[in-house]
Formats: C-alpha cells, structure tokens, sequence
C-alpha cells in the first residue's frame, strides 16, 4: 500500500494560516506589550506625582502638628481608586501621624502597620518644611484596575486577530486555487498520464498560466517528446553488449581502490587487482581462492565484524567504516570499507558490492603526527609561564594551560579572539607586538607592570616572531616576576643598608668626639657661673666683679638661654647619633617572649599621648581599628625597640595625614596581626595620601625624608629597618599608591610550638 504523501492544496492552506498567524499574533503581542508597559509607566507616574503632592501638602500640618489636617489629606488623596494605602510618619517624634488602608469594598479604614503589600507598588517621599526633612509619606497603589484593562485589551486583540486571520486565509485560498492548485492538477494529470504510457489519452493542458507553471508544462511536453524520440532510436539501433562490457572491465581493473563482489555470506565471487594488492595476493583469481570467508579472515577484529554486518543489515549501505585487515602476509593493515547489499524485486540480498581502501601509512603518519603536537602541548602545558601564538592580526592561534586558567576563558572561545581582548592589559604593548611582527626582531620587554586583584604586579614579555609559508605570526611568553622584583628590591635595599650603615658608623664616631666636648664645655660654662661653688665667688670677687653681677648681665643678655640652646641642639645631635650607630650595633637588650597583641596596645596607648601643636597632628582625632586573630601570637623580641618601631609608623601616619593638603576627612589607621606560616605578621595600614613610587623606593633609606627641613631627620625609619632586619630576623616592607594609603607589613619570627593560650614549649624558632 503506498503512502499518502500531503498534497500541494493542503501544504499551502496550512502555510498561509502558520504564516498569517504568526505574522498577526507578533503584531498583537507587540501592541499588546506597549499598552501594558505604558499602563503600568503611567501607574508608576502617577504614584510618583501622588507621593510628590503629599510630601509639599503634608509639610505645614506635621510641622504645627495638625494631625486632623493631615488625615483629611491623606483620605483625599486616597480618592483615586488606585492608591490602596498611605502611611505617613513624623521622624522628629518617631510616630505614625496617619495611615489609611483601602478595604475590599472600596471603603477606607484606619491601617494596622504592618499590614500585607505583597501585591502593591510602594513609593517613599520626604516631607520637607523650610529645607528641612520632618517626615516620610509611603503611598502604596494597585496595579489590580491595569491587569482588568489588560485583560479587555487582550480579549479585544485575541478576537480581532482570529477575523482578521479568517479573512486573510479565505482571500488568499481563493486566489491560489485560481492561478496555482488548478493549473497544477492539469500539469499533474497530463504527467500520470504520460506516465502510464497511455499516449493517446495525453491531451496537452491548455489555458492561461502563471509564468513558472506555464514553464514546468512547456518542459515536461518537450521531455516527453525527447523521451519518444529516444526510443524510437533504441528500438532501431542497440549498443553492443561487449564493447559496452569492455569499457566496464577496463574500468573497474584500472581502479586504484580495491572493487570486489561477494555473497552476503562472505565468499568472494570477484575483485580487481587493486584488491588482490591491497590483499598481497596475484593475480585477482587468487583472492576467490585464498579469502573463502570476507568477513571472518580479511576483517580480523571481532567487534568491527559485528558492528559492519549489523549495520549492513539495518541501511543495505555503509560508507567509510574504519577496519583492520590481514594481508596474506599475515601484516595487519588499516583501511576503509563501502559496501552496499544488492537485492532483488522482493528484498532478498543477491550479494554485496565494496571497495576497500588501505589507508594504513597515511593513518600511521596523522598518529605520527598527533602524537607529535600532543608531545608539544603537553611541554606548553607544563610551563608555568603564559605561552600565546598570535597571526599577523593579533588572534589567538595557540595557548597554554596557564593561559586558559589565568585568563578564565574557555578553550573554545579563545582561539580566533584577539590578544588585547584576552588581556586587556597588553593594549599599551600592542605597539611593540606590532613592531616585532613586522620587523621579525625578537622584542623583550622586563618588568611590565599590571594590577590583578587590586594589587600591582609585574611580568616580563618577550616575544619571538615567527614566519611560516610566508604568514607571520609570533609566540607570546608572559612570565609574573613580581615576587623575584620583590626579592630583587629587597636584595638591593639589605646591601644599600649594609653600606650606609658602614659608612653612618663611622659618620657618628667622627661627630661624637667634638659634640662631647662642645657639652662638656657647655656643662662647665654653667658650673662656673653658679653660686653653689666656693670657687666661682672667690674668683669673682678676686676680679672686682661679684659673681651675683655676672650672672645678672647673664640673664640680662641671655647667655643662659643660648648655653641652653647650645645644649639642646647638641643632645639631638647625640640622639642623631646614636641612632646612626643603631645601624652596625646588634641589640644590647636581651629578647623576652612577648604577646604581639598587648605590645601593639601600649605601642598605641604611647602614641595617643603623642600631641604638639608643631607638629599640627592629633591622635585623638585618628581613629585606631585593630584587627587581631583569635590565638595568641608570641614572638622572641626586645619589647621596647618593636614598641619604637610601631610607634614611628604611627607617628608618621599621622603626620602624613595631617601634612597633605587634603587630608581624609575620617582619618584612620589600622593594626591588623595574624600568622603565617612560623611567621607573625603586622601591618600598619592608613587612609593618608600615600606614596609616590620614587619615594617609596628609598624609604628605608637613611637620612632620606619628604618632610620639611626640620620636622625629620629621615633616620625614623631606617632605624626601624635594622632593628626588624637584623636585630629580631624579620623583614619589613612598604605597599602604598598615591591618594590610596599607604600599608607598612612587618614580619616577625614566633616562638615554635605556641600554644593558643600564649604558653610556650620549645624555644624560639
């Protein structure tokens, strides 16, 4: 029984409704969403004027306390059906002047706060009076009378799409059954017709017909005519058989792919002699001979033999189904196979039609070849640098693993991307990336920095360009050496300390032999104007001068306040100097295991008190945070030097803050503390201007300082080096940017085997 196939009437009615249908219901929907987004912008609007008018009219009764007045304009307002409630309340006096709830039948009542608003639209306004918020007003509205006018609109829109649809389909049904279904079912009569050998009853259709119809009747009257003509010829004139056959059998020896034909049993029945090559056999009758069964000795691996033969079955065709073969040799060989089952009128298989191909070396050269470039991108892989390879125009034709984790992009986006839209940070490098492709010169560029997460960091970027079959290209190395900068800074700025402070040591040496006898001269000038020894009176009196006259002059000419003088400046030359020799001298005082967390507490208790109008800073208006860990962190140190450190950072916090000329309007400093590793560390971090990068770079130097001449001697924090350096083995270094605080991190060994409760049990690490 054949199949019914649709019919052209049918395919075109079902098309025109799909087709009108569609086009209406998008339209409608279209409008639909337009009404009803307008709808609700309006409710939106309206809410908006609503809560605007009773934030103006509610001011005057809440500032005289009129709460009759502001009832009546709050249930005024309420007369538009959609508000559903308001509630306004007076902030000065924390209380609810008014609060109105519309009920189901349209009444309104006092409302209960809190009351459901599940389904409202809310709006918050200020009640203002002379500039000044007194109140807040809350308005809330329905949105219940827009989705009933939604509804109706779209009830409106559903019945106006299906007439117009009906009209639509029963207009165009019309006119394609008059110029299209009707010339079609002549053309398709005269066909059958023609088909049916029935010539005789073949009249050609005849009428008015659209252009390609009238085209398709005229071409199938000249086939037919052809068709007649053709075989009029055969039956005068028949080809011969053999040379026809002939032409067969040179073709199918001449291939050079294997063609064989076999029962559906596997039993040769014959092949070419590409196939007896291809099976290391001569001549071709040799193949019937040797290869009795096709599927069972020529396709050795069992589980291809099953899946061919069952696919076979299923379709009668398989193309380019991958075997394994044996060659009489007993070599194992790699091929593709298309067979295809021939039947006869009933279905039953005759036998089957293949060709084989050995595609063994080619297939063997792609493992080759895989394996290859997997062996290179298992080395890319494994390098913990980001490797890329860019075309002429910047795109992504390889990567690395590093690659794709670092830059969070998947493998199947980031071939074809370009390089700066995968790292955006390479835009200003894009220049010399450029310049490499075109010049072919390797470019090297040390040190680049680039922010990750928030913070700075540096890689270097070498790129090598490559031409291959005449098309540039380059690969791309990004290597982070932020940590080895940081190691190399910190190298540099030990040995800069170690020869600065050779040299400060032998600086202070030199200065402090005149400095003590200028204090001693000093001290003995003010001994031998004091009336407390014999002495002094004696000679002055031997001199004609009372010793009570000399120091009157004294006094008179302040000669007391320059000696004074003379002995400040030089005990702040002695400090200066003992603060040089901190520079080569070990700590003479003996480390103690001390609680961090208490020493950090009395190291800011110290600097509170630290107040000068000079110095035009206060620590009573900083304001200090802590961020201290649970446990207790224990360090073998000297109380008082760590003490001298944190208190320096604090000070020149603070006098940062208060110096820049726009200081922070909340001033803040930050202690945090927490372990790492066997390590304790502090971080000092401030909200101050920060520092600039060429600053921050010689901090630790001595005698380097940004502060005016006579507000610091720049050894605050040299001195603070050494004495975490090399006096408690820790190290300390700076993380600042301009106008973003700066954040001194210092670390300090602890005691191995500290207990949570601060006890200790071993000694110092």
């Amino acid at each position: 029984m054949k199949n019914r196939r649709p019919s052209v009437p049918l395919i075109i009615n079902l098309s025109l409704i799909a087709v009108t249908t569609a086009v209406l219901v998008t339209f409608g929907f279209v409008d639909f969403t337009q009404q009803r987004d307008k709808r609700f912008q309006d409710l939106q609007t309206d809410l908006a004027t609503i809560t605007e008018q009773l934030g103006s009219s509610l001011a005057l009764p809440f500032w005289n306390f009129q709460d009759d007045q502001a009832i009546k304009i709050v249930e005024n307002a309420m007369r538009d059906k959609y508000v559903a409630a308001i509630v306004a309340r007076d902030t000065i006096t924390q209380r609810v002047v008014v609060a109105r709830m519309r009920t189901a039948d349209g009444t309104l009542e006092h409302a209960e706060l809190p009351f459901a608003t599940d389904d409202l639209i809310h709006r918050q306004g200020n009640i203002t009076f002379n500039s000044r918020d007194i109140g807040l007003v809350d308005v809330y509205v329905t949105p219940q009378y827009v989705r009933l006018a939604l509804k109706e609109t779209l009830f409106r829109l559903v019945l106006s799409i299906a007439l117009v649809n009906a009209i639509m389909v029963l207009l165009l049904y019309f006119i394609l059954s008059r110029n299209v279904m009707l010339p079609l079912k002549a053309v398709e009569t005269y066909a059958l017709t023609v088909s049916s050998e029935e010539y005789a009853d073949a009249s050609v259709p005849h009428g008015k017909f659209l252009q390609e119809i009238g085209n398709l009747r005229d071409s199938i009257v000249i086939m037919v005519e052809k068709l007649r003509h053709r075989y009029e010829e055969l039956k005068q004139s028949q080809i011969g058989l053999a040379e026809a056959e002939a032409r067969y059998r040179n073709l199918y020896e001449n291939a050079l792919a294997g063609i064989f034909r076999c029962t559906p049993d596997g039993r040769f029945l014959s092949a070419n002699s590409a196939m007896a090559s291809i099976l290391g056999v001569e001549p071709p009758l040799t193949v019937i001979d040797s290869a009795t069964d096709f599927f069972g000795k020529v396709l050795i691996d069992d589980p291809e033999r099953k899946e061919f033969i069952y696919l076979l079955d299923i379709y009668g065709e398989v193309s380019k189904f991958l075997v394994h073969f044996r060659r009489s040799d007993g070599d194992v060989r790699i091929g593709t196979l298309h067979a295809r089952t021939v039947t006869d009128d009933k279905g039953v298989p005759l036998h089957i039609d293949g060709m084989l191909e050995d595609i063994t070396e080619r297939t063997r050269a792609e493992a080759l070849l895989l394996d290859a470039h997997e062996f290179i991108q298992n080395i890319l892989d494994s390098m913990p640098s980001m490797v890329i390879g860019i075309d002429d125009a910047m795109r992504i034709t390889h990567f690395n693993r590093t690659t794709e984790t670092s830059t969070g992009v998947g493998h199947g986006h980031l071939l074809g991307m370009t390089l700066t839209e995968v790292l955006p940070r390479l835009s200003s490098q894009a220049e010399a990336i450029r310049s490499a492709l075109q010049e072919g010169v390797p470019v090297s560029l040390p040190n680049q920095p680039y922010i990750l997460d928030e913070q700075i960091r540096q890689e270097n970027i070498l790129i090598f360009p490559i031409v291959r079959e005449g098309v540039r290209g380059a690969v791309i190395r990004l290597d982070d050496v932020t940590d080895q900068a940081r190691m190399e800074e910190l190298i540099l700025q030990t040995e800069k300390m170690m020869s600065l402070g050779g040299l400060a040591a032998g600086m202070a040496h030199e200065i402090n032999n005149p400095l003590a006898g200028i204090l001693q001269s000093v001290q003995n000038i003010t001994r031998r104007v004091s009336p407390g020894f014999k002495a002094n009176v004696q000679a002055a009196e031997e001199s004609g001068c009372p010793l009570d006259s000399i120091r009157s002059y004294m006094e008179k000419r302040e000669i007391f306040d320059f000696l004074s003088g003379i002995k400040d400046a030089g005990e702040r030359a002695a400090k200066i100097v003992n603060n040089m020799l901190s520079f080569t001298r070990s700590a003479s005082l003996q480390s103690t295991p001390t609680r961090l967390d208490e020493l950090l507490d009395k190291s800011v208790e110290l600097a509170s008190t630290d107040y000068d109008i000079k110095k035009k800073y206060d620590f009573k208006r900083i304001r200090i945070e802590k961020d201290y860990p649970s446990e207790v962190l224990t360090v073998p140190c000297v109380p008082m030097e760590i003490e001298q450190v944190v208190i320096n950072l604090l000070r020149n916090a603070a006098q940062a803050m208060a110096s820049h000329p726009n200081p922070p309007s909340d001033p803040r400093i930050v202690l945090r503390l927490r372990p790492e590793g066997k390590m304790a560390v502090i971080e000092v971090d401030d909200n101050g201007p920060g520092i600039a990068e060429k600053d921050r770079r010689k901090v630790f130097e001595p005698f380097y300082t940004t502060k005016k001449p006579g507000e610091g001697t720049g050894l605050g924090l040299s001195v603070s080096y050494f004495i975490i350096t090399r006096n408690h083995g820790g190290t300390i270094r700076v993380e600042s940017e301009p106008g973003k605080g700066a954040k001194f991190i210092i670390t300090l060994p602890m005691l191995s085997g500290t207990k949570p409760d601060g006890a200790d049990t071993s000694q110092p690490a």
